[in-house]
């Protein structure tokens, strides 16, 4: 995507972004990014995550979902690779006594994606164990939140994809669900209170880009642990 001009202003792609951002180190992108104690918080997270975002969003299971010649094979591939970090993070959210105490109506997500793998016919990966994932203050919860819910955005997009690859009868209910009505903004309304101070912000986008990491290797994990199966069922 080109970037947009009108005037001075200029709107850069979310990959333009994250280029710029890998270019820096990131404690810098993540001391300029918290700076200034009147910076947005929501904008403040997207730009200080992208190179983060950008690398799991890029990964190759999750790109194929997006081809035009994803085969159903594929797609529950993915799912069941993405099952993992999914329960891992999910476990981290919704487990954590900052859920209940915030009162947000954050509607997990993995049953779905079981639903999807069952009437796909495969199996469904025995649970994970809980890795510590560190601090379990409420700013580090935030950054989790961030992550998990967020990518409901681009799952909405993954379905419409997937959907006009493999049909409209294909179970997407994973990727299709999104988030009720009144949540998101009274979500982005607590966040922007609780993470104001600079500090908490700083510890909530450390543990985002935590989160994106977690994911991605839990997604390379599971890649490599299918290389090895196939490899040793063609021995």
């Amino acid at each position: 995507m080109q970037s947009v001009r009108t005037g001075r202003a200029r709107t850069d792609s979310p990959d333009r972004t994250a280029q710029r951002a890998e270019a820096r180190p990131a404690a810098q992108v993540a001391a300029d990014a918290v700076g200034d104690r009147h910076a947005p918080v929501r904008p403040t997270l997207r730009v200080a995550t992208a190179a983060a975002h950008h690398a799991l969003d890029h990964h190759p299971l999750l790109r194929r979902l997006t081809a035009s010649d994803l085969t159903r094979e594929q797609y529950a591939d993915a799912l069941a690779a993405m099952h993992r970090p999914h329960a891992q993070l999910e476990r981290l959210v919704h487990g954590s006594r900052h859920h209940a105490e915030s009162g947000l109506n954050l509607g997990p997500r993995l049953d779905l994606l079981e639903a999807d793998l069952r009437e796909l016919r495969r199996p469904v990966p025995a649970a994970p164990r809980l890795l510590d994932a560190g601090s379990d203050d409420r700013a580090a919860w935030w950054g989790r939140v961030y992550v998990l819910e967020g990518s409901r955005l681009g799952g909405a997009f993954i379905a419409t994809r997937v959907r006009s690859s493999l049909g409209t009868t294909v179970p997407s209910r994973f990727f299709a669900a999104a988030m009720a009505s009144d949540a998101p903004a009274a979500m982005q309304a607590m966040r922007a209170r609780e993470l104001a101070d600079p500090v908490e912000l700083k510890r909530a986008l450390a543990s985002a880009v935590a989160a994106f990491a977690a994911y991605q290797a839990g997604l390379d994990a599971s890649t490599q642990e299918r290389t090895a199966l196939a490899a040793g069922a063609a021995a």
